[in-house]
């Protein structure tokens, strides 16, 4: 339950309390001018929930397909890593102490790429303003990778090392596919519609709470605005926070710490 509250709790914030507080403060403005008409609540569900309903829609897509490029991009580095961690020396049965020296030198050299790529990963998906340098950088090592995979040649059959080299190119595509995910979002023109009419919200609505009140109470008035209110601030920043899956803002955002499963420093004979 505490678990419950805290997430409810997180798409609270101070935008919410600023529409509440200009939401309240309108309706008893218009309470006090006996200001108040009756406003088809239709124009909240036309103009204010469908479309943050569709940006939020939107948004959890694009999530769940960046999980799905995620989680290819790792798979495949993992298979990468099992290609240098058994396909070193199988021919060289005589000499065991050599063979476990070179699997660890192959090893070694592939989890010291693998861990600056996903560090540098983390940092480009992490910042609000990715940096082209930051790009390069993992396109540097991506060729590291590669590199590393040549030197499998002389260890291992064609058909084997082509199949380290697909996985090659599915941790490029995949890693694409999950910046491409990060620079590109749903609709700016969509945005910003929902959020001038979400920040018009208080005025437009003020007179029909005030209807309620002047029928029902001012509390009841006061009670109805801050309701609406926090229903919509709340729809609002869930899509905020859904919108970059990556920038650990958010408690449906994408772990991007570096893979337990590559962290294996140890060879077993």
């Amino acid at each position: 339950m505490s678990k419950v509250l805290q997430d409810f709790f997180s798409v609270i914030n101070t935008k919410s309390l600023v529409v509440i507080a200009a939401a309240c403060a309108t309706t008893t403005l218009c309470y006090e001018l006996d200001f108040h008409f009756i406003v088809p609540t239709d124009l909240i569900s036309i103009a204010i929930v469908f479309p943050i309903v569709f940006s939020i829609h939107a948004a959890y897509n694009r999530r769940e397909k960046a999980l799905e490029h995620y989680s290819i991009f790792k798979a495949s580095a993992l298979s990468i890593r099992f290609a240098h961690t058994h396909w070193i020396n199988e021919k060289q049965k005589e000499n065991r102490q050599n063979k476990a020296l070179d699997r660890n030198e192959h090893i070694e050299r592939l989890d010291g790429i693998y861990k600056n790529l996903f560090a540098k990963i983390y940092d480009y998906l992490n910042s609000k303003n990715p940096k082209s340098e930051t790009y390069n950088q993992i396109i540097k090592l991506i060729g590291e990778v590669s590199m590393s995979n040549e030197k499998l040649r002389p260890f291992v059959l064609d058909p084997e090392n082509v199949r380290s080299n697909e996985n090659l190119r599915l941790m490029t595509v995949e890693l694409e596919n999950i910046i491409n995910i990060k620079n590109y979002r749903t609709p700016n023109s969509l945005r910003a519609y929902t959020k001038v009419f979400l920040n018009i919200f208080p005025i437009i609505f003020g007179p029909f709470f005030a209807h309620v009140a002047i029928e029902r109470g001012l509390e009841f008035g006061i009670i109805m605005a801050t309701i609406y209110s926090l229903v919509l601030t709340i729809l609002d920043n869930i899509q905020e926070d859904l919108e970059d899956p990556f920038d650990g803002v958010g408690s449906d955002d994408i772990q991007l710490n570096y893979p337990t499963m590559l962290q294996i420093n140890s060879v077993k004979e």
